[in-house]
């Protein structure tokens, strides 16, 4: 993340609408990788699907398959499209440019500045 400090707890938003806060893990993601434990709200109950099919296609595509893809991409810019942010709840950071996945209570994410 550049020159910003990574805070402990980020809250992962999607619009307005809070999905679940992550305990960051300092230092346990694969530069520029981040991760952390994410505890969900029950908000992140609709879009549970939407993180499973991302992750799966991705996990998929071992061949580096063009059309692949793209066929990720149009999930992942579903599940960003209202807005898919990381902030912290007292305000003082927030990202809107990243890339984040949900495996379970396992989230890792990196944004452009990392």
């Amino acid at each position: 993340m550049s020159n910003r400090r990574m805070p402990a707890s980020l809250d992962l938003v999607r619009g307005e609408t809070l999905l679940g806060r992550i305990d960051v893990k300092p230092g346990t993601g694969d530069a520029p990788w981040s991760s952390g434990v994410f505890h969900p709200t029950t908000e992140f109950g609709p879009v549970r699907e939407l993180f499973v099919r991302e992750l799966a296609m991705l996990r998929a595509n071992e061949a580096d398959d063009a059309a692949q893809w793209d066929d990720w991409e149009a999930v992942y810019d579903e599940l960003v499209g209202p807005g898919l942010k990381l902030r912290t709840e007292e305000g003082g950071f927030e990202d809107g440019d990243l890339l984040i996945h949900i495996d379970g209570t396992n989230a890792w994410w990196r944004t452009d500045d990392a």
